[in-house]
């Protein structure tokens, strides 16, 4: 109970923030909306408005709202007193913030875009007579989607607790880097296991032994099942346990200073 009261905290005190973007993607909607009914009565192409900038508003917005979420609460004076005042246990008040932006902004999102085509794809069958298309969120992979969504959030659910400023642009900078080191590492381990098969040191002959990839594909399948469990299991994990830890770390040692 104490749990959803935390919850409860956490959405009146960003409600106004939320009612604006919300807003700003219902006008963003329509404006696009409209557009591609006139253009579609004027014999242009129509093109699929919801599913098309569903992804970007789903993980752009969603890794920007988690980077910016602790922000208040982690690195601000007056914030930070008040968070670590609040009758609740420092599981709760992590696990709240974690929630809301990896659990309930999907599903929020999901109901903000089928809620605006109802009203938008009314006011087209009205205006233009263009036909009805509502915003399903039951195809194109969705569900694939949101679990990666909920994979990738986590990486910058650690960058806001670690980074104090510039939360979403460290995140990303960090994972540039570490994304140049890990092509480094694989490509040299791909030149050492395929070095006969490499005339130069970026040169590749063009003719394998028939034999090769099937020599190759216990290999390959193992270290495609390692890399899923490394991503789907691992990964969200570690990035959920180390930003908790973070989050005590702060507030046991900034707070005494």
């Amino acid at each position: 109970m104490n749990f959803l009261r935390v919850i409860n905290k956490e959405i009146q005190e960003n409600k106004r923030s939320l009612l604006i973007y919300s807003l700003t993607i219902f006008l963003v909607l329509f404006m696009q909306g409209m557009f591609t009914a006139f253009m579609t009565r004027q014999g242009g192409y129509s093109t699929s408005v919801y599913t098309g900038m569903f992804p970007g508003f789903l993980f752009l917005g969603g890794f920007i709202l988690t980077s910016v979420f602790f922000a208040q609460d982690m690195f601000s004076r007056t914030g930070q007193h008040n968070w670590l005042t609040l009758p609740a246990s420092q599981a709760h008040k992590f696990l709240a913030k974690g929630i809301l932006t990896a659990l309930a902004y999907p599903i929020a999102l999901t109901l903000l875009f089928f809620g605006s085509s109802i009203i938008i794809e009314s006011l087209t069958l009205i205006l233009f007579k263009d036909p009805i298309s509502l915003f399903n969120p039951f195809v194109n992979n969705t569900g694939k989607m949101f679990l990666h969504y909920g994979v990738n959030q986590s990486i910058f659910l650690l960058g806001a607790t670690y980074f104090r400023k510039a939360h979403f642009i460290k995140t990303v900078l960090a994972l540039s880097l570490i994304g140049i080191a890990l092509s480094i590492i694989a490509a040299f381990f791909i030149r050492v296991a395929f070095a006969p098969y490499f005339t130069t040191m970026f040169g590749v002959r063009l003719s394998f032994p028939v034999n090769t990839m099937q020599t190759h594909s216990t290999l390959t399948t193992v270290a495609r099942w390692i890399a899923n469990l490394l991503y789907w299991g691992v990964l969200p994990i570690f990035c959920w346990f180390t930003a908790y830890l973070r989050v005590k770390e702060v507030q046991a040692t900034d707070a005494v200073q």
